[in-house]
């Protein structure tokens, strides 16, 4: 499954598990780029950054109860 999550710049596989968003294959790349050009949560040295989770990440959880989708060039925050 492909997230999107907030990661430490630099070090981009260090991501906060809690803020694992669930996207689409083929609009991942899409907003990733919204988010960090609006800064959307991220707090001092994050950015976000595509992560491919599965069963076994803590992340993986958080992402199926909330996601990010892209429609007309908005991006929506969907909660389960």
């Amino acid at each position: 499954m492909k997230i999107v999550a907030r990661s430490v710049k630099g070090q981009e596989f260090l991501y906060n598990a809690k803020s694992a968003h669930k996207v689409s294959d083929r609009s991942a790349k899409t907003i990733c780029d919204i988010l960090n050009k609006s800064t959307y949560m991220l707090m001092g040295g994050e950015v976000w950054h595509i992560h491919e989770v599965d069963s076994y990440d803590n992340a993986y959880y958080y992402a199926q109860e909330q996601s990010f989708t892209i429609r007309r060039g908005v991006v929506t925050r969907h909660y389960r």
